[in-house]
Parts: C-alpha cells; sequence; structure tokens
C-alpha cells in the first residue's frame, strides 16, 4: 500500500485528468450539448465517453460502482471503500477525507485490492473516472479521469488535491455535502494489455526477459546509429555474412569487422544493453565523432562499403550486393517523337518519376527540345530493400535543409512487379513484407531515432529505442510514424502537428523470409569469437570481483639480485622500468592484508623453489635523498603478525610492501642457511651492492652484493671485487659511493667502512684504473672516463622525439641528448639528422595551439625547455622543428609577415609571405606587396591601400601607414585592399560600418570582412550594389545574399530596397551581415562539424 507516501503529490500530477473548476457553467455546458443533464447513476457510460480517451485495445470489462458515504466528518484519515469486482479483478476507493501530505484538499485514489494477491505479477491496466456528487443529485458531480497500470508496486492511483475541501461543504448550495452524506462514483474500463508494457513505467524493465533481445548504448548522439544496427542485427542473413569475414588476428578497436561480429554476439547473448564504444573506435572515431548526428542513408552506404571490400575473396564475398543491390534503367523517354535514352545501373535509392517541359524540356538528338518522361524503371529488386523516405531536404528560401513531416503511408505488403521493366525476371514473386521502420523524431536541429523491426516471420513487432527493447501494437508501427497531423483528437478537439514519422523502410521479399530470417545456429557464429569474449568476460568479472574485496587486499613489490643486476642506471632499482614487467627480475603480489608474514614467506619460498631458512627478506625504503636502497631485515618473531601491520608499523608512508629477497649465501651444515646477523650497532658486518662501470662500452651494472667488515680498511675488498667483476687479482681499482645520482664520491681505500659510513643497502661503483692514453681516447670520442661522469650523463639524459611543424609522420626522429645542451648544440644535432644547417632550426613547443616558438638565448639549455613545457604532460619527450630559408640571426631581427592582398574585389585574393626588419613600417609593407607585382587599380578604387587585421572572419582592425609592423598581432589575419574613392571624401551624415559575411548562424563566418562607407539617405537598393561589387559575388549568387544589421543580441534583416541605412543608429557594437553559402567550406562551424568516414 502506498496511499500513505509523499508520493501521492506527484501520482496526482503525473495522472491525466479532466478537472471541473465552474460547476454550474459546467452543468450548463452539458445540458447545451446533450439536451439533458448527465446523471453520475444512469449516464455512467456517457461519462466515460467524454471523459475517457478512446483507444484501440480490447475492453475486458466495463462498470460503475457507487459508494455512498452518510457520516463523511466522523471517516477516518484513511478510509478504504467497499471492494468491488471489474473483469474478474478487485478493486476499492481510497479516500483522505481531510487530505493526504496537504490539508486543503480531499484525495482520493483508485486502490488494486488484488495487489495483496501471492502472485506478485499481477497486474491490470484500466481507464478510470472518480466522480462526487451531491446525494439529492447526482447530475451535480465533480470529476477525475486517470489511467494507469496497477500492480504490486503502484497499487493505487489517482488525485491527492481532488477537491478544495471549503468546495465540499460550500454554504452557498453549490457544495456537495447534504447532512455530511455524499456520493463517490468510480467508473472502471480494464483493457487488455496486447504488448505486456501498456503503460508500464518502464522501471526495472527488463528488455531480454520480455522480448529476448538486448538494445544498445547511446553514446551521445548515436541513436541515428543504433536504429540502424538492430535492423541489420535482425536481418540475420547479413549477420551471418558479416560472421563469415575471418578476424581471428583482428584488434577489435582496429577492425570495424571484428568490432561489428563482437556486438551481434553481444547483442544475441548478452542480458543487458550493449555498448558501441568499441565499434566507433574501428571507425576511427574519438568521442568527438559520436557526438555528431549523420545521416542514416550516407551512414548505411558508408558501412556497407567498407564490409564489401573486407568480403572480398572471403566466404562472404557477394552478400552485400546479393541482400541490398537492384538493377534499374534510367530513362528519358519523349512524349511525342519515337526517343529514348537509358542506361542501366545498380541502385541504392528510388527516383520517382518527372515530366521535363516547359524550360526544362528535354534535347533529343536528332529532334530538338522535346517534353519528356525522365524517371526509372526496376530491372530486378534485391531480396531486402531499403527505401529511404525523403523527410530531409533543401529549403532554397530558407537556403537551409528542412524536416519534412507531411503523411506518408506506408502498407505492411506491397507488389512491386507492376514497377519492373517489361524485359525482367517475373518468374519469381515480387511481393515484399514490411521487416523494419526506422523512426526520426524531432526536427533538423536535434531529434531522437528509434527503430521497430519484426525479427521473425510469425513474431511481433518490437521498438528498439537505443538501450530498451519494447514489444509493440501494429497501430504504433504504421499509423503513429505516417506523419502529418493526426487521424484523431481528444477532449480539446486541437489538431497538433506530428513531428515523429518513419523516413527508412525495409521490405524483404515474401518468398525469401525464410532465407533471409532463418535462425542463427552456433556453426554460423566464429569459434574464435564466442571464446575470445568469454574469456574477456572472465576476465571483467575476475576484475569486477578484485575492485570488490580492493580494501582486503594490498600489492607486495618483491625485487630479487637479478633485478639489481639487471640495473644499468642509477639508484638501486629502477621501479618504473619496463623490464620490471619480467617476473623473472620483479614480482607484484596481489596478497591479503590480514595474511600472517610466516604464510606469505612460506608460499614465497614455494614459488622460487626453496625453503623458507634459504631467504631473507628486507625492506626495500626510500631514503631522505629520494634514493631507493634494501633497509634492513623482517625480523623472525614478526612471523605472526599480518602483513598490514607489518607494512604500517615499518613503512607507514608506503600504500604497498616493497621488499628485497635475499638468498643465503652459504649452507653449514649442508641444507641449512646460514645468514649473517641482522644490521645493528653491534652487527660486525655490512651489507652493500656492487656496480661495475666499464667505459669502453659506457655501461654499468650490477655484479654481486657483499658484507664487508665494518672495522676494515675499504681496501680490503679489492680482490673480492675483482673476482666479482672478472677481473685479474691484481687489478687496479677506483671505488665510489653513489650516495645519490649527482653525489658520487671517491672513496678513499685506506679508511675504514666505518669511517667512510658504510651502511645496509649502501652501493659501491668500481672501475678498472684507466691510465693517460685511455682517457684521452675516450675524451676524443666524447665519452665518460669515470663513474661520476657517467652518472652525470645519465643523469641528464633525455630522448627527445622531433616532429615537423607541419604533420609530416615520415620527417619525425629521436636523438638522445643532455639537458644540460644549449639550444645550439640541440639544433646542431637536429640539423646533422636534417642535413640541413643549423642557424635555420628554429625550434617549438608541440602542441595544438597556435605555434609557440622557442627563443633562443645564449644559456638557454634544454632542461630550460624541458621546464617551460613541463605542464603540458602529453608532450614530455617532444619538441617540434622548423628549417627556415633565413638564419635564426636574421629572424631574431626580422618579423615574418603572411599578408593576402585583393584586387580588384575582396574575392580575388593572393597570398604572400616576406620578412621586413622588425622597425619597418606598414607602408614598407605595401611597397613590399607591390616589388612582388601586387596591384591595387580597381575601376572605382582610389589608388590607396588599406592594410587592416581580420580574427575570426571579423574587421578587427585598420593600420596607419606609419603604424609600426609590431602593431601587428600573432592571431589575426593581415589583409590589403585599394579604399574605394567614396571612402577618401565621405559627405556629412555619411558614416562607416563593419561588414562580415556568414553561413545561416551568424556564428558561423567565413570570407573577408571590410570597412563599408553608409552614404545619408542612399536607397538600400543602390547600397546593395556597392556591397555587391566590393565583395566581388556574381549576380546568380548575391541574388541568395541576405543582409542583415547584426547587433549583440539581435540580426534584423533588411527586406526593403526603399529602406535608408544612413537612418539606422549604428553603435560600435553593431555590423552588417551578408548571409549566403561559404563556397570555400572554411566558414567557422558550430560543434566542430566533421565529414562521415570509417576508417578501420
Amino acid at each position: 500500500m502506498q496511499s500513505n507516501n509523499e508520493d501521492q503529490e506527484m501520482k496526482q500530477e503525473q495522472a491525466p485528468l479532466y478537472q471541473v473548476t465552474d460547476l454550474a457553467s459546467d452543468l450548463e455546458q452539458r445540458d447545451a450539448t446533450l439536451g439533458k443533464a448527465i446523471s453520475v447513476i444512469t449516464d455512467f457510460g456517457t461519462i466515460a465517453d467524454k471523459e475517457m480517451a478512446p483507444m484501440d485495445e480490447e475492453v475486458l470489462g466495463f462498470d460503475c460502482q457507487q459508494w455512498e458515504i452518510a457520516n463523511w466528518s466522523s471517516l477516518p484519515d484513511r478510509t478504504q471503500g467497499p471492494v468491488f469486482k471489474v473483469a474478474g479483478y478487485h478493486w476499492n476507493v481510497l479516500l483522505f477525507p481531510r487530505g493526504n501530505n496537504q490539508n486543503e484538499c480531499a484525495s482520493m485514489y483508485l486502490e488494486f485490492s488484488d495487489a495483496k494477491s501471492d502472485s506478485p505479477d499481477k497486474y491490470a491496466c484500466a481507464q478510470f473516472i472518480i466522480c462526487v456528487s451531491k446525494p439529492s443529485d447526482p447530475t451535480y458531480y465533480s470529476v477525475h479521469s486517470a489511467h494507469h497500470r496497477f500492480n504490486a508496486e503502484e497499487s493505487d492511483w489517482g488525485f491527492t488535491k481532488f477537491i478544495e475541501l471549503k468546495a465540499l461543504d460550500s454554504q452557498d448550495g453549490k457544495g456537495y455535502l447534504e447532512n455530511d452524506a455524499i456520493r463517490v462514483t468510480t467508473i472502471i474500463r480494464i483493457v487488455k494489455d496486447e504488448t505486456g508494457i501498456l503503460w508500464h513505467n518502464l522501471q526495472n524493465y527488463d528488455s531480454k526477459k520480455t522480448t529476448g533481445y538486448v538494445g544498445l548504448k547511446n553514446q551521445g548522439a548515436t541513436c541515428y546509429m543504433n536504429s540502424l544496427f538492430q535492423s541489420l542485427y535482425c536481418t540475420n542473413y547479413f549477420r551471418k555474412a558479416v560472421y563469415q569475414i575471418p578476424t581471428d588476428l583482428d584488434e577489435p578497436t582496429k577492425s570495424v569487422a571484428l568490432a561489428l561480429q563482437r556486438m551481434f554476439y553481444n547483442l544475441q547473448y548478452q542480458s543487458t544493453s550493449v555498448g558501441t564504444t568499441e565499434l566507433t573506435k574501428s571507425f576511427g572515431w574519438d568521442s568527438l565523432d559520436a557526438f555528431m548526428q549523420h545521416d542514416v542513408q550516407e551512414f548505411n552506404r558508408v558501412l556497407q562499403d567498407n564490409l564489401e571490400a573486407k568480403m572480398k575473396n572471403t566466404p562472404a564475398d557477394g552478400a552485400i550486393k546479393k541482400l541490398f543491390v537492384g538493377k534499374m534503367k534510367s530513362y528519358i523517354k519523349c512524349i511525342d517523337v519515337d526517343y529514348e535514352s537509358s542506361r542501366s545501373e545498380d541502385y541504392y535509392d528510388y527516383i520517382a518519376e518527372e515530366t521535363l517541359e516547359g524550360d526544362n524540356k528535354y534535347q533529343a538528338e536528332g529532334y530538338g527540345l522535346q517534353d519528356a518522361k525522365k524517371g526509372v524503371i526496376f530491372e530486378s529488386f534485391p531480396p531486402v530493400l531499403h527505401l529511404q523516405l525523403k523527410r530531409f531536404e533543401y529549403d532554397i528560401m530558407r537556403d537551409s535543409m528542412v524536416k519534412i513531416n507531411d503523411r506518408h503511408e506506408f502498407p505492411l505488403s506491397i507488389d512491386l512487379e507492376p514497377y519492373l521493366s517489361e524485359s525482367a525476371d517475373k518468374s519469381i514473386s515480387h511481393e515484399y513484407v514490411l521487416h523494419g521502420v526506422l523512426v526520426h523524431s524531432g526536427d533538423l536541429s536535434g531529434g531522437h531515432y528509434f527503430a521497430f523491426v519484426k525479427p521473425t516471420v510469425d513474431g511481433k513487432w518490437l521498438k528498439f529505442d537505443d538501450d530498451r527493447v519494447l514489444p509493440s501494437a501494429v497501430k504504433e508501427v504504421l499509423e503513429e510514424n505516417f506523419g502529418g497531423e493526426p487521424a484523431s483528437t481528444f477532449n480539446n478537439g486541437r489538431q497538433f502537428k506530428r513531428f515523429t514519422n518513419a523516413y527508412m523502410l525495409v521490405y524483404i521479399r515474401k518468398s525469401m523470409l525464410g532465407e533471409i530470417l532463418a535462425e542463427m545456429t552456433e556453426n554460423d557464429i566464429p569459434r574464435h569469437l564466442g571464446q575470445r569474449l568469454k574469456d574477456e568476460r572472465k576476465q571483467l568479472e575476475r576484475r569486477r570481483l578484485e575492485r570488490e574485496q580492493q580494501h582486503l587486499y594490498m600489492y607486495a613489490l618483491v625485487v630479487f639480485d637479478k633485478t639489481f643486476e639487471s640495473n644499468h642506471g642509477m639508484d638501486f632499482v629502477d621501479l618504473s622500468h619496463d623490464d620490471l614487467t619480467n617476473e623473472q627480475l620483479c614480482r607484484k603480489l596481489r596478497v591479503r592484508k590480514d595474511q600472517t608474514y610466516g604464510d606469505f614467506k612460506q608460499g614465497l619460498a614455494a614459488d622460487l623453489g626453496l625453503p623458507p631458512t634459504h631467504i631473507r627478506c628486507w625492506f626495500l625504503v626510500n631514503r631522505q635523498n629520494k634514493t631507493i636502497r634494501p633497509d634492513t631485515p623482517i625480523p623472525d618473531d614478526e612471523a605472526d603478525n599480518t602483513l598490514d601491520a607489518i607494512r604500517e608499523h615499518y613503512m607507514s608512508n608506503q600504500m604497498q610492501l616493497r621488499l628485497y629477497i635475499e638468498t643465503a649465501p652459504v649452507t653449514n651444515p649442508p641444507g641449512r642457511s646460514v645468514f649473517p646477523p641482522p644490521p645493528s650497532k653491534a652487527a660486525p658486518k655490512v651489507l652493500v651492492f656492487i656496480k661495475l662501470f666499464d667505459p669502453f662500452t659506457q655501461d654499468i651494472r650490477g655484479i654481486g652484493k657483499l658484507y664487508v667488515p665494518k672495522h676494515e680498511q675499504v681496501g680490503s675488498i679489492i680482490d673480492e671485487l675483482n673476482e666479482l667483476a672478472g677481473f685479474e687479482q691484481d687489478t687496479d681499482l677506483i671505488l665510489y659511493e653513489e650516495i645519490k645520482a649527482k653525489m658520487i664520491e671517491l672513496m678513499d681505500t685506506e679508511n675504514s667502512f666505518a669511517a667512510a659510513e658504510i651502511q645496509d643497502g649502501d652501493i659501491i661503483c668500481i672501475q678498472r684504473a684507466l691510465t693517460d692514453q685511455e682517457v684521452e681516447a675516450l675524451a676524443e670520442d666524447q665519452l665518460c672516463a669515470t663513474v661520476p661522469d657517467y652518472m652525470h650523463f645519465l643523469f641528464h639524459k633525455r630522448v627527445i622525439r622531433f616532429c615537423p611543424i607541419e604533420n609530416n609522420p615520415d620527417m619525425e626522429f629521436e636523438l638522445t641528448l643532455q639537458t644540460t645542451m644549449t639550444y645550439d648544440q640541440v639544433a646542431t644535432k637536429v640539423a646533422k639528422k636534417l642535413n640541413a644547417d643549423p642557424d635555420k632550426i628554429l625550434l617549438h613547443l608541440p602542441g595544438r595551439e597556435e605555434r609557440r616558438s622557442i627563443r633562443r638565448y645564449p644559456t638557454l639549455t634544454l632542461g630550460d625547455i624541458e621546464k617551460s613545457n613541463f605542464n603540458s604532460n602529453s608532450y614530455i619527450g617532444r619538441l617540434s622543428y622548423e628549417v627556415l630559408d633565413i638564419s635564426l640571426a636574421e629572424l631574431e631581427n626580422n618579423r615574418l609577415i603572411r599578408i593576402t592582398w585583393f584586387s580588384p574585389s575582396l574575392s580575388h585574393g593572393t597570398f604572400e609571405e616576406f620578412f621586413l626588419p622588425k622597425r619597418s613600417l606598414i607602408s614598407d609593407v605595401v611597397r613590399q606587396l607591390e616589388t612582388r607585382g601586387a596591384t591595387f587599380k580597381s575601376d572605382s578604387g582610389s589608388r590607396r591601400v588599406r592594410i587592416f587585421e581580420t580574427i575570426d572572419n571579423k574587421f578587427h582592425q585598420e593600420f596607419d601607414m606609419n603604424d609600426t609592423i609590431s602593431s601587428i598581432s600573432n592571431s589575426g589575419r593581415l589583409c590589403a585592399e585599394e579604399i574605394p574613392e567614396e571612402e577618401l571624401s565621405p559627405g556629412p551624415g555619411d558614416s562607416f560600418v563593419k561588414v562580415f559575411q556568414y553561413q545561416r548562424d551568424t556564428s558561423r563566418t567565413h570570407s573577408v570582412p571590410f570597412r563599408f562607407l553608409v552614404i545619408k539617405d542612399e536607397p538600400f537598393e543602390e547600397t546593395k550594389k556597392r556591397l555587391q561589387r566590393r565583395t566581388g559575388i556574381n549576380d546568380k549568387d548575391w541574388a541568395k545574399v541576405k543582409v542583415s544589421i547584426v547587433s549583440t543580441f539581435s540580426t534584423t534583416l533588411i527586406e526593403n530596397d526603399d529602406e535608408k541605412l544612413s537612418e539606422h543608429h549604428f553603435t560600435s557594437e553593431d555590423s552588417l551581415g551578408l548571409d549566403h553559402v561559404d563556397k570555400t567550406g572554411k566558414a567557422n562551424r558550430n560543434g566542430n562539424e566533421r565529414g562521415l568516414t570509417i576508417r578501420g
């Protein structure tokens, strides 16, 4: 029971109702319309006809029940009326005489008494009316009506504000209570739920359970695509053909065929809606592409072409043509003479016949201009016929595409034989049955797509609406998608235009229905596809469980001696290095936080094939100098403590446990491990790790570890070091301590390890002592001769990828550089790679925005450049380059001028590019243009030049000839034009206005803006001529140009040729806008409009 919930207010608002507000006038209207007063007792059928919307559904039961209430004021706050039965279902009125969750109106609901039954799935669909009337006058009543799907979850429905309490007991005789008595009349019509979802709120709706099908998720604007995919999915022959494309070696995000196969498989076997992101990625689309709506016909053709190419030389070869392609003959046949021109071709679109007459007569060879019929006649029809309804067309008056919502009826079946040519094969039936209807709801600027499909020969119609699939009645498929005005209205009698209508029909040849819609079998699906998806689902399920149990687990990073020995760089181990993915070198173990250290160690030893006593686990810590070193072994008495407790105690600043695994160096007696005592002040030895530097291979690597006596001299381990390095015993060695990357200190072999402050986990780097000749040879080859030099080199080493500013992947390359290199040193390296002059190499910071060239100065280093690019994470390790025509020195003293000069009109432009000294004037720009052949000698020109700048195709600023070129911005477009003669001597009352050009939307600017003289009292007809002359637009195109006054918040079209622009008060924000089609295709686009391509 839900009647006491706060939801009752919402229910009242949701329920469609008719409420009497003026009782007297309502009664008069009834009397005038019907000739007599209507009684709730004898005329409940008439009331039902008036208040209930007509329905096509079968009526299972219709009845009326009267509840005579004699003691209204003494009723409980919540009262249930007597139970009555309609069509086998039990009902009662639920009454709140003093209001439900409010105290201004009485609340009444119809309650489904059977909701308390044992069957939770029991429901009933009912239209109902509740009336209150005077006991003495059943013609005086107030009425509310609604409809609802009653079930266990929503067992009551009705009206929280049924009638105001003061209206019930009005003292002027217009109330309904008489001596505390009132009549409540309930009229119910139970209708058959043919589809199973009539008035369903679709909460917790299960498409798979209800229909056997699942929907497709909408990525934002992919409903047009989803409706087509569902139609193709239900065309089983097509699905089988797609499955026949070999894809076992493909990647789903790079292969359209595999991604489509996977989507089809998921639609068949998944229990919830299927995503399409993987498929759109295979098209080569990004998230922005997925938000762009495209024409479904165009998308279908591009998709079919892509698949047809992939079906070549496979078992599916020719399937597309067999299914969707027919033959047609295009013809022009003269009416009055015996002449016909025709050609046969494959078709995808049907074109209606038209008559060529009047100015559009046909030039028939040998007969001159003739009236003729132009059209197509079909030579064959495909098994699956896609008919595109012309719902979108170009409106010449609006200069834009518009949607046509006119009514167009289509049948459930159609015989196409009358449309075949006389010579066509008519041995088979050409009767087609409707299989799918693709629908668009909305207008051209926005809307929604969905599809109705009948997947099986004898099945029901289904509505595929993105992630939902709903059973549908035939009326929904046909009448509701014909378009035009609705066939009937209810209550208010007003007609309203429908914007939901079919735009594509799918018909299948009746004789081939069994073949085209043949049931899919396991043998139709590639084996690798199902297995691959099952494996992925298992992996996804495993990851899901991991996420759910994440709080119970943590990671233990385990490294070994091999990890250290594989390190050819700084520190004990580089935790970011790719080699750490090798389980032989490093293991990242997912362990339970509550696992004991003893169990963990025993399991780890078993994995390594060693007894637990043969390994010792050291904490791998971050020292204060930001290095990573083994620090101390985990005490044996921690065996019963949990791993998380140990981490929290010893490594609280780390989210994971990081361990170095030491294996026992010797066993005594055999089979028993012997480790040196754990670190302490009294311990006689410390554990150090040894690296060997080879200056001739320029490589450093770990070679092992040693326990060294604290109080012995550093030189006491020389023999052991030579043995580790593989040197002769008397080899002279130089020892360094690697404190951190930038601190490599020479060790005094006479000092003790204690005096050198050597502790557990320290690293000693060794190298053979070099002769003077060896040092000189290394220096000549620019190689490092010592450990400190080499570590310095590693610290500053960077691998930089250089990309040309013009997008050309073939000219990209990588160089190994040092952050200490100056700009000139980097440029020299780049120039050597390009075989270019280093003085002409200009480097840029990478990025998609405007070029950001790097300003060179003597002390600028690669490290400085790296810091300036620190925030561009996606471009770290990258620089752009440009090979100039002049040296950097010249560039630094000059400025590149990019300018377009126009003559004789703004439609004739020539681009020039040249350098000028930075102190040059705008007059120098004009002289440079003239030396390059620029001429400014138009018929109405003044022979004087205007240099101006535009931004986003709008006039930004005009320059004086004495301005310096430093006043030219970096973001604008520089232009030059001849000043019209009329502008040199403007008359009194003349003024200037800025003019820009756009296409439909003022934000979609294009072409060249300009400064224009508004002449006092000039008729607009003459103004237009000057505008046309200035723009250079031809007469044919100028006839389509619309001129408007554009202000910040409005656009006013100028339609009267007698209007005078000078009478308009132009503000600094006002402009003239010329609205016409952009012939260059370079208009600023809203929403980054893109063409439709499928690349995968």
